[in-house]
């Protein structure tokens, strides 16, 4: 069974583009094959009840104690998920924001791919949908810095200095040596939707604890772990590959997507729900409207 993880943040749209969201993986995947967990990532915890039979809520232990920030939380509930999936021996997991999109069925093109042993993590590594090359660069000086001693708690407005304890720094300090072996650091595959395997499940430290108030993000930090544990990444951004990825907006217009045959488009996030229901359904038109083309030119 595959398994789909999708983290919902604070506030009320979230859980509207939770909703929008699986309505599309439904529409594109079979219910009864496909596992999917929620990480409650808002600062309380809330009554979610997503539409999917047999979905797991969960919540991070972090957030229940008080994540001194964002990004914490986020890498806390991230990984906590990877481990429910693992735990449940899943085939692989497929992390989706909220703001993501299900155009296509992906499935089968991700188990092509994870039928390579040797590959942990991909998505949109070190290509976009446009050709563009991605740089990680702005990440190393943050990673370099990660085993500080000292680190900052915020509590609402209040923020103190702690010590990090000495065994997580040293966690962060081998696991950076083991990734810079293998890749450069800070190479990720983007955060707003990437798929990681088996071999990753199995083989990576998933422990959010010696990452908690570093600043790094849950994208960065999975890269970290995929290459410290020997695993490479790839992009899967080509025509007929599933990912069109782009930080903020589209990577490129509806139609053209669409004719390149993507699966997973990031991100439809706009100013009103009304806007991103109209873009969810722009991209859903485009794909049946081409799609219907070829059957017709077969």
């Amino acid at each position: 069974m595959v398994a789909v993880v999708i983290p919902v943040g604070p506030g009320e749209r979230e859980l509207a583009r939770l909703d929008a969201l699986l309505a599309e993986l439904r529409r594109h995947e079979r219910a009864e094959e496909t596992a999917v967990v929620i990480v409650d990532d808002g600062p309380v915890a809330r009554a979610i009840a997503p539409a999917w039979p047999r979905a797991a809520v969960i919540r991070t232990r972090l957030r229940e104690s008080g994540a001194p920030d964002a990004f914490s939380a986020h890498v806390a509930g991230t990984l906590e998920a990877l481990i429910h999936v693992r735990d449940a021996g899943h085939e692989f997991a497929l992390k989706l924001d909220t703001d993501a999109a299900v155009i296509r069925p992906f499935a089968a093109s991700l188990r092509a791919a994870f039928a390579d042993p040797g590959l942990g993590v991909v998505g949109s590594y070190d290509r976009t949908a446009t050709g563009a090359t991605r740089d990680w660069s702005i990440w190393r000086a943050q990673i370099d810095a990660a085993d500080r001693p000292l680190a900052l708690r915020r509590s609402g407005r209040r923020v103190r200095v702690v010590r990090r304890p000495r065994r997580e720094r040293e966690h962060i300090r081998d696991q950076r040596r083991a990734a810079a072996a293998r890749a450069p650091l800070g190479a990720h595959c983007l955060g707003g939707a990437y798929a990681v395997s088996r071999s990753f499940l199995r083989s990576a430290e998933l422990d959010w604890r010696p990452w908690t108030g570093t600043g790094l993000g849950e994208d960065v930090v999975v890269g970290l772990l995929c290459s410290a544990a020997g695993l490479r990444m790839q992009s899967l951004t080509a025509a007929g590959e599933p990912f069109a990825l782009a930080w903020r907006g589209l990577p490129a217009p509806p139609a053209d997507i669409a004719v390149r045959g993507h699966a997973i488009v990031h991100s439809v996030k706009a100013r009103t729900d009304a806007e991103e229901r109209s873009l969810r359904g722009e991209l859903q038109s485009a794909v049946t409207a081409v799609d219907a083309g070829r059957v017709q030119s077969d």
